[in-house]
């Protein structure tokens, strides 16, 4: 069966495989923000690497099958998948065409991919994306669809959180941080000179940039915003590039004092992060989460920090006994965040570990921690 690969991440493409004119095809998808309405239906059946979002009913339909790849990985899945169409955002430049707002994979998605179509989205500015250099198979306009508001506005917990994230921040950090409103609040409680170094940036970057706090570039893959996102670039302080940079193991564990601030769904007595799923239903995918944690915990004078809510939104504690499954290994996590402190695992044992991350619990869960 013919394939339909699609380049991922906010503004990613819309058109349907018929529209690119390969109707019954299979497709792999990506970080998704906005609804696919030939999804709805259950006709168009695939892949994704990233589950959570707009795909997140197709997934629990069973129409979209959920591999466990982290980021790193997606170009040599590319590689060994050879789409026969490859969709790709752009913008115009010049008589030619650049990717547009997120790189991500989109790079390795032009060198694998049979055929290449563009979507031109006449909504989105030129960002300093990366020319197209290969031949184009056909030039569509980009379909509209509804506005995607940012990332989730910060909330008293998150910025208790964040409070005891950047205690632990060492001078001249380069940091990296996830989508969320943990990570929005780490950011605007961020209160030294700081790099920025991450598979995503959004408005809350140009706040570090208004304070006088962003040093150098900002690199990333991923944007998310609008504003924000504009200003970093008419500053030139913004860098875009794919996860084949951002995300690469030996590239970014040799990042002096690199920082990765990542959440997690669960976290296991044992310092093992769960990001994927609750019981038995997909959440979210494995995503870049293990490629940061193991670079900053490589990083010399790095660090690499799990930082989540104490309970879930149904009132469940998020650190656990046993996680439902290991995203990221417990030997690449140094530091656990929540808004009861901090639980350093640097230089301990599985039972210091357990009473440490046991202690910052929900109180009312903490019993399990020192039972072990």
């Amino acid at each position: 069966m013919p394939l339909v690969a699609y380049a991922d991440g906010p503004g990613g493409p819309r058109s349907s495989p018929a529209a690119v004119g390969l109707d019954g095809a299979e497709v792999l998808l990506g970080w998704t923000l906005e609804e696919r309405p030939w999804l709805a239906d259950g006709t168009v059946e695939g892949m994704t690497v990233m589950p959570g979002y707009a795909l997140a009913a197709p997934v629990a339909a069973g129409t979209l099958r959920y591999l466990p790849v982290r980021l790193s990985a997606v170009p040599r899945l590319l590689d060994r998948l050879r789409p026969d169409v490859g969709v790709v955002t752009a913008v115009r430049r010049g008589s030619g065409f650049a990717l547009a707002g997120s790189i991500g994979w989109a790079p390795a998605l032009l060198r694998s991919a049979r055929s290449v179509v563009v979507e031109v989205a006449d909504d989105l500015v030129d960002l300093g994306g990366p020319a197209i250099a290969r031949p184009v198979a056909a030039v569509m306009e980009r379909p509209p669809a509804p506005r995607v508001s940012g990332p989730r506005p910060s909330d008293d917990i998150d910025r208790s959180v964040a409070a005891n994230v950047v205690r632990m921040l060492p001078d001249d950090p380069t940091i990296q941080v996830g989508p969320g409103g943990i990570a929005e609040a780490i950011l605007a409680a961020v209160d030294r000179p700081v790099r920025i170094w991450s598979g995503l940036v959004t408005d809350a970057v140009a706040g570090l940039l208004d304070r006088g706090l962003l040093e150098g570039r900002a690199t990333c893959a991923y944007t998310w915003g609008d504003g924000g996102i504009r200003a970093l670039v008419h500053a030139r302080r913004l860098s875009l590039t794919s996860i084949d940079e951002t995300h690469d193991l030996t590239r970014t564990s040799a990042i002096d004092r690199f920082v990765a601030c990542n959440t997690a769904l669960q976290v296991g007595l044992d310092g093992t992060v769960n990001v994927e799923r609750a019981g038995a239903r997909v959440v979210a995918g494995v995503g870049g989460h293990p490629d940061f944690a193991a670079a900053a915990a490589r990083s010399r004078g790095g660090l690499s920090i799990i930082a989540l809510r104490s309970r879930t939104p149904r009132g469940d504690s998020t650190v656990v006994e046993r996680v439902d499954v290991a995203s990221t290994p417990r030997c690449d996590v140094d530091v656990v965040v929540t808004e009861h402190g901090v639980a350093d695992l640097r230089g301990v044992d599985d039972a210091e570990r357990a009473r440490r991350i046991g202690a910052v619990a929900a109180p009312e869960f903490r019993l399990m921690g020192a039972a072990l």
